[in-house]
């Protein structure tokens, strides 16, 4: 008999967590590199230098997304059997004792190179061709990278990033990718060293920093909102921060519509719709012009007046 079984869900968690770490490492480069200015360091005229220097954690960062990648596949291929990921025939299975179990950890399974045939073969939805080519090309610079020591391969950052979206995205559509990274964030070691009020702190900069980078058409496609609208502050986000660490000015929230009577707001960070009002900011001596009211809140959500 055959004991501890995975299913989709253990594949599926390590698969996240392994997605996790790799947008970490990414991320914690792009942070540090935005925190140059606050010690007198022109981020430009640095970051060449900055970016060869870390080249190796990018490698790695590539590899690590691969691997949680084969862990996502590997959990669909689950749905339908965890039994298709024994590679082996039964002649090369572990010797079982009598009156003992085997663990299904000591058989080996299939390679990563043929996940998308097995997956394909017996899920009823397969995948598109352009999920197909992106994870051999992925696949193969992970081998490069694990296999052997290439003075070649150059990995963008941005690479990383938009592959780990891309891929995610495709394997878990229903899933958005900030709210996974936020429950990460949660459960982290360092979250025991922090108030809680630092996780939407952390998740909102993170974000308004990939939003930044990353081109309008690939910006709705993984956070549903329009890169290019006017930008606000989520009052859920708002009222969960830390103010007193940082001056909290991530607006990472959109109106639904650019309609004037447009009455909700959408946060990548919380996934959800927040509803709003249009009304004039009371806040006069600062001038704001805002126009939009969270009605969560009561606050505007130009400026954070309430």
């Amino acid at each position: 008999m055959i004991k501890n079984i995975p299913t989709r869900d253990n594949f599926y968690t390590t698969g996240r967590e392994l997605l996790d770490i790799a947008w970490d490492m990414i991320v914690k480069l792009l942070v540090n590199l935005d925190d140059a200015e606050n010690y007198g360091i022109d981020k430009n005229a640095v970051s060449v230098e900055y970016w060869r220097l870390a080249n190796r954690q990018i490698t790695t960062a590539l590899a690590i997304t691969q691997q949680g990648i084969e862990f996502l596949i590997k959990g669909r291929i689950c749905e339908v059997s965890p039994f298709l990921l024994i590679a082996d025939p039964p002649a090369k299975w572990p010797v079982q004792h009598e009156g003992e179990s085997v663990e299904f950890s000591k058989f080996r399974t299939i390679d990563a190179q043929d996940l998308i045939k097995v997956h394909d073969t017996c899920s009823p939805i397969q995948f598109d061709t352009n999920f197909v080519n992106k994870f051999n090309d992925l696949r193969k610079s992970r081998n490069t990278i694990m296999h052997s020591v290439s003075t070649s391969l150059d990995v963008q950052f941005r690479e990383v990033i938009e592959a780990l979206l891309h891929m995610h995205n495709s394997l878990l559509p229903n899933e958005a990718w900030a709210k996974v990274r936020k429950k990460a964030l949660k459960s982290s070691p360092h979250a025991t060293l922090e108030s809680k009020c630092y996780i939407s702190n952390e998740i909102n900069r993170e974000l308004s920093i990939i939003i930044e980078m990353l081109q309008p058409s690939k910006v709705r496609q993984y956070f549903k909102i329009n890169k290019n609208s006017r930008a606000y502050l989520c009052p859920e986000c708002y009222y969960q921060a830390n103010l007193d660490a940082d001056d909290f000015e991530y607006k990472n929230a959109r109106l639904l519509s650019k309609e004037k009577k447009c009455k909700a707001v959408y946060c990548p960070v919380c996934d959800l719709e927040y509803s709003v009002s249009r009304n004039k900011c009371l806040n006069v001596g600062a001038n704001c012009v805002g126009n939009v009211m969270s009605h969560l809140h009561g606050m505007c959500l130009t400026c954070g007046y309430h």
